[in-house]
């Protein structure tokens, strides 16, 4: 290999590597600074800005829309002028952070707040604010005095556990240490039962089955909760029934009460009634019971009773008979002829009673 190709090479690397370079530089660089772009001003007061410069990025949602043009120290606190590409907005609900690194570069996001509803975009020129997040170096160095006094106290806390524990061991003897020691053996001995239950309870709970039935109670509960909610409300109409009931029936015993005399002198006279009519109802049973009166004589008297069943029989004899002489017909139409007659002679006399007379006096004049 000649010396001509080694440069060729040489030549041919490093190009390479230059072209690698740039589109490395070209596609992690940010051209917002630069002359061409059309930007506005927009301001962001802060109380306080450590590590924001001229050119300090500024994002919103993490993407690049600018960067610092000027920072200024005010009464009021650090203004910050920043130029914002046209196209790009900040809305006014959103709130630009500080943000610092480990190693000190800063970065402004404008982060949202609120509800972007009704947000308006923030005009050219317009003044937002701000507030700085301090990053864990800051925060180490405000705890840096505290960190000093705590590790300081912890010292002074070992030391006097390291006395207290030495005249412990001075106080406590070889007896004393046993007890303690049986105290400690028991308990382990206690945290080992206390494991023992403890297992065996998540075996119970850990059943699946019992899982299950635990769920399923558990779901049913709210239908439970709604029937004794429905039986309470039951009881309720059930006890204002009741309430009702004995009002109303206060206002029945009131009228009784305030009677009460009358109805008892009532019911005192209802009971001598009684009595006297059972007095009387056991003079008739003595009567009947008595042989010697006449319901006594047809009770107990044999004959009468023959006698009365002998004249109920010719009765019943006599009623057929009448039977017999109405059943027939020749009869039944003499007895229809007479009665018809009869009624003839009754109706003449009414009308002319005079007749009669006449009748008797002359016997050739007939009634009929």
């Amino acid at each position: 290999m000649n010396e001509r190709t080694k440069q060729f090479r040489v030549g041919l690397v490093v190009f390479f590597f230059m072209l690698i370079c740039s589109i490395l530089v070209v596609l992690n660089s940010d051209f917002s600074a630069l002359p061409f772009h059309d930007t506005y001003k927009v301001n962001l007061l802060v109380d306080e800005a450590p590590g924001v410069a001229p050119g300090t990025p500024v994002r919103r949602r993490g993407l690049p829309i600018g960067r610092v043009a000027n920072v200024e120290d005010t009464d009021t606190g650090a203004l910050i002028t920043m130029e914002i590409q046209d196209g790009k907005h900040i809305k006014s609900n959103e709130l630009g952070r500080i943000q610092t690194s480990l190693v000190g570069d800063a970065v402004i996001e404008f982060m949202q707040v609120s509800s972007p509803i009704g947000a308006a975009t923030v005009a050219p020129e317009a003044t937002v604010k701000g507030k700085y997040v301090s990053n864990p170096m800051d925060m180490m160095a405000d705890m840096q005095g505290d960190l000093k006094q705590t590790i300081m106290s912890l010292g002074d806390a070992g030391k006097e556990v390291a006395e207290l524990a030495d005249r412990v061991n001075q106080v406590l003897g070889e007896n004393d240490m046993q007890r303690v020691k049986h105290l400690v053996e028991s308990a382990d001995q206690a945290m080992l039962q206390f494991s023992q239950v403890t297992a065996n309870l998540n075996d119970i709970v850990g059943d699946p089955i019992l899982k299950q039935q635990l769920k399923d109670g558990l779901a049913q509960l709210p239908s439970l909760v709604g029937d004794a909610r429905a039986i309470m409300g039951a009881l309720q109409g059930a006890l204002r029934s009741a309430d009702e009931n004995l009002k109303n029936l206060q206002g029945l015993t009131g009228p009784l009460g305030d009677r009460g005399t009358a109805i008892v002198a009532t019911l005192e006279q209802s009971v001598r009634n009684l009595e006297e009519l059972l007095g009387q109802v056991a003079q008739l049973t003595r009567n009947v019971n008595n042989s010697e009166g006449t319901v006594g004589l047809l009770i107990h008297d044999r004959q009468i009773y023959d006698n009365l069943n002998q004249t109920i029989a010719q009765a019943n004899a006599a009623v057929g008979d009448v039977r017999k002489i109405v059943g027939n017909p020749e009869l039944s139409r003499r007895i229809d002829q007479i009665l018809y007659n009869v009624w003839v002679l009754t109706d003449k006399l009414a009308r002319d009673p005079a007749r009669l007379a006449r009748g008797i006096v002359n016997r050739e004049t007939p009634i009929k």
